[in-house]
């Protein structure tokens, strides 16, 4: 059955469906409001932004977003022609020209990034980022007051890195001098526990 949703959400308008069922827009709020904490006007650059859920929760900024699925990418293109995506891989990215970023974000792409390949992704982020500008991160963790429902679900999860809290922030580390991590459990309508990491240049 997971294999099937697996397959299934490789598909951006089932995707959509999947994160309106769930809750995630809320999630997004969330997010929005207590972690990223966007100014008008900010340079967003999204890492695996899939096909751009988050940006209609934010206000009116410069964003880019890259994904490796062209599939998400055109979905988002037509959703959002304001903004700019780019199809490539973490791995073969190449920053945009221009200004440098005030935020960047990885929403639920470190836990499909084996260390290497994550700490790839947090050097990206740090030459992006303006002096003072903020990497933010989401993703499943293992915690021991998860619920048993929790650790079922995210045991199926398409990510095959889930960590504990200590392996993303040691990851994290390596690159970034300042982060602060925050465990929640109460982002989603289905049990699952998430971390999320600011990051500040």
């Amino acid at each position: 059955m997971f294999e099937t949703i697996r397959s299934v959400l490789a598909l951006p308008q089932a995707y959509q469906l999947f994160f309106n069922v769930i809750g995630a827009p809320e999630r997004s709020r969330i997010l929005v409001r207590e972690y990223i904490r966007p100014k008008p006007g900010d340079r967003i650059l999204e890492i695996g932004c899939g096909p751009g859920t988050i940006i209609p929760y934010l206000p009116a900024a410069e964003y880019v977003g890259f994904d490796a699925s062209s599939e998400y990418i055109e979905q988002a293109r037509k959703r959002f022609p304001e903004a700019k995506f780019v199809c490539d891989r973490v791995s073969q990215f190449t920053l945009p020209q221009g200004d440098p970023f005030d935020i960047v974000l990885a929403l639920g792409i470190l836990h499909h990034l084996d260390n290497e390949e994550a700490l790839q992704l947090f050097r990206i982020a740090h030459q992006a980022l303006k002096p003072g500008g903020k990497l933010v991160t989401l993703d499943g963790v293992w915690t021991p007051d998860q619920s048993s429902t929790a650790r079922y679900i995210q045991g199926h999860d398409r990510g095959q890195f889930i960590r504990e809290e200590q392996a993303y922030t040691t990851l994290g580390e390596k690159v970034f001098p300042r982060i602060k991590s925050s465990i929640r459990h109460d982002l989603l309508r289905i049990p699952y526990t998430h971390i999320i990491l600011e990051c500040i240049r």
